[in-house]
């Protein structure tokens, strides 16, 4: 995966630069120089980032990607109508590990993590 490739080759290179390894996170950037099909494989495929040995970071809140899965008539889903599928997003993110979730609805995010944990134990 290119995603994975690059994320590994920049954590090398900030390590090489003196910087420590507990003060780097990993964000696949979902959404950030992505076509609208790139992004929902790398949402399926992400649990393959903790192969690099870092705290995962994630977000995609409200993104376009978001709205353009809600379609509806071949529109995409507004801004204001994206928070359900934000939260599948997010809640399979962190099912899928996850570490940090980038958010704009703090508490529905946190209600639904909170959920997510008691079912998957």
């Amino acid at each position: 995966m290119l995603v994975k490739r690059e994320l590994r080759e920049r954590a090398e290179a900030a390590i090489t630069s003196k910087i420590r390894r507990n003060r780097i996170v990993l964000d696949p950037g979902f959404g950030f120089g992505k076509r609208f099909e790139e992004n929902y494989p790398l949402l399926r495929r992400f649990h393959e980032f903790h192969e690099l040995y870092f705290p995962l970071m994630a977000g995609v809140s409200r993104k376009s990607w978001i709205g353009r899965a809600l379609s509806s008539n071949g529109t995409d889903a507004a801004i204001s109508e994206r928070l359900f599928g934000t939260l599948g997003a997010e809640v399979a993110l962190a099912l899928k590990g996850a570490h940090i979730i980038r958010t704009h609805d703090v508490k529905s995010c946190v209600e639904a993590l909170r959920l997510a944990d008691v079912v998957a134990g």
